[in-house]
C-alpha cells in the first residue's frame, strides 16, 4: 500500500508542476529536504508522532521551507505530507517523483558501481558513453563496492552491465560449465 500510495502522491506532484522548469526546481528541493530529513531522523519523528500537535508540526516544517527557500508548489505539498499524516512514506514519495521527474526530463538514471572512487575524465567518458547508449541525458548515482575487485558495474532500470572482473570470472567460469 505505501508504494502505490507514494506512486498517486508523486504522480499528482508531477500533474501539479508541468512544467520542465518547474520540474527541476520541485524536484531539487525535494531532494534537499530529502537530504536534510536522511541527516536529521529526529525531524522525521517529529512529523510522525502522535503527541504533536499538527500546527506545531506545520511550524517546523514552514521554517525549514523558509530556510531553503522552498518554492511554493514544493511548500504545498509537503505541507499536505504533513497533514495526511504521510512524512512516514517521503523516502518511496521523493523516489516515485524523482523517476517521473526523470522521466519528462528526457534523464535516465544509471547506478555505477565502482572498485574505487572514479577520477572526473573517468566519470566524464562514462557520462559520454551512457548518453550513446541510452539516448538521453544521464544522472549518476555513484556507489563503491569493494566486492568488484576491479572495472564496474552499471544499472540503467533493470539492465545490469556488468564490466567488473568479477564479472568476467563468473561469465567464464559459465562458458566453461556449459561446454
Amino acid at each position: 500500500m505505501a508504494i502505490r500510495a507514494a506512486r498517486r502522491y508523486a504522480k499528482a506532484l508531477a500533474d501539479v508542476v508541468g512544467e520542465t522548469a518547474d520540474t527541476r526546481r520541485v524536484l531539487g528541493e525535494l531532494g534537499d529536504f530529502h537530504t536534510l530529513l536522511q541527516a536529521n531522523r529526529e525531524l522525521l519523528e517529529v512529523f510522525e508522532a502522535p503527541a504533536v500537535p499538527l500546527a506545531a508540526k506545520l511550524r517546523v516544517l514552514d521554517a525549514i521551507l523558509k530556510r531553503l527557500g522552498a518554492s511554493l508548489p514544493a511548500s504545498n505539498f509537503l505541507r499536505v505530507l504533513v497533514r495526511n499524516h504521510r512524512m512516514a512514506y517521503f523516502d518511496d514519495i521523493y523516489r516515485a517523483f524523482r523517476r517521473l521527474a526523470n522521466e519528462r526530463l528526457g534523464i535516465v538514471a544509471v547506478k555505477v558501481y565502482s572498485a574505487e572512487d572514479l577520477a572526473a575524465p573517468e566519470r566524464e567518458a562514462l557520462a559520454a558513453r551512457f548518453r550513446v547508449v541510452t539516448g538521453k541525458q544521464v544522472e549518476f548515482e555513484f556507489h563503491l563496492d569493494p566486492d568488484l575487485v576491479a572495472g564496474l558495474r552499471a544499472q540503467v532500470g533493470s539492465t545490469v552491465y556488468d564490466g567488473s572482473v568479477r564479472g568476467a570470472l563468473d561469465r567464464l567460469k559459465e562458458q566453461l560449465t556449459a561446454a
